[in-house]
């Protein structure tokens, strides 16, 4: 496969890391163009090449499109990419909610081998990867994960469900407990700065098989808070997103009888995995690649940004 004719549509804060990243990758990508409302703002990223005037006239010259638009943009321009029949890479969320997601999915269906792929970066947070890997042999009793922030008086548009909580939930249904379903949640939520939106918000979750999980969510602290802890019948597992850490806590059974008392058990052992030092949305952007060659989503799919949506949608349904 050659390289991909791809563009860009919004250079924001995601915008101007993806046209720096698919300028850097010229093995996998040829960045043909980009699409902004200001187009002064696209040449301070740095990037020199062609601005198109619209985003047909990108997507009528593009293989494939990154859209890091406005997220009220997303679903119009999903669907406008659908009509041109060209891979695309949106940014989370894909859609404002789960309806405008199914519709979206539906058209990207009826295309042959085209993808469609969401930007859920946290997936591809190397700390996530790994853990992915090391729950495959683990018995999980309970998840806790806490995301944190102090409040950006720039984003008013939206609350901390749709804001932050988004990645959290999609790394527990999609990479954490994957193919389960839970049986109940419960959700609770305040508003701090406004009346209009929620900032704090925790969900509970009961999974089928009696797996629990608390899902915390704010925009009310002042140091940033990315922890993911699992509860396993054999070990404790703590994940720092931020920092990239991983540490496991393994029970074991060893005891030393020297004939004397007292008898002597050996404490837990302490494991401190090896997390890489990758750059998320450069693998993010290389699983794209890989996808296309394939003609399917390998992560993030449409299918999974839409259940995602569904249970934000729900837990919304519980705070408001």
């Amino acid at each position: 496969m050659g390289k991909i004719q791809v563009g860009v549509i919004g250079v924001g804060n995601m915008g101007r890391n993806h046209v720096r990243l698919l300028s850097e990758m010229k093995e996998d990508f040829d960045l043909c163009g980009v699409y902004d409302l200001d187009e002064k703002r696209v040449r301070n990223t740095g990037y020199t090449g062609k601005i198109f005037q619209s985003e047909d006239e990108l997507m009528s010259n593009v293989e494939a499109v990154v859209i890091a638009a406005p997220s009220f943009l997303h679903k119009s321009l999903a669907l406008k990419a659908a009509e041109h029949n060209i891979h695309v890479l949106v940014e989370k969320p894909l859609a404002l909610n789960a309806e405008d997601a199914t519709e979206i999915c539906k058209k990207y269906i009826e295309l042959d081998h085209k993808v469609l792929m969401v930007g859920h970066v946290e997936r591809f947070n190397p700390v996530v990867q790994e853990l992915e890997k090391i729950l495959k042999n683990e018995e999980i009793i309970a998840v806790t994960i806490e995301r944190c922030s102090p409040m950006d008086m720039r984003i008013s548009d939206t609350d901390v469900i749709y804001d932050l909580m988004i990645h959290d939930i999609d790394i527990l249904l999609n990479a954490v407990l994957l193919d389960l379903r839970f049986d109940k949640v419960h959700a609770f939520g305040r508003t701090s700065y406004n009346e209009k939106n929620v900032d704090f918000v925790q969900a509970i979750f009961k999974f089928e098989n009696k797996i629990q999980a608390s899902v915390i969510s704010s925009r009310t602290t002042e140091d940033k808070i990315r922890k993911i802890n699992v509860h396993c019948k054999e070990a404790f597992i703590e994940c720092d997103l931020l920092h990239k850490t991983i540490t496991i806590s393994r029970r074991t059974h060893y005891k030393l009888d020297t004939g004397y008392s007292p008898v002597y058990k050996q404490e837990n052992v302490i494991e401190r995995v090896f997390v890489p030092n990758v750059e998320p949305l450069k693998v993010e952007l290389s699983c794209f690649a890989n996808s296309i060659a394939e003609g399917k989503a390998l992560r993030n799919n449409g299918e999974m940004a839409k259940r995602d949506l569904e249970v934000l949608d729900k837990i919304k349904q519980l705070v408001y």
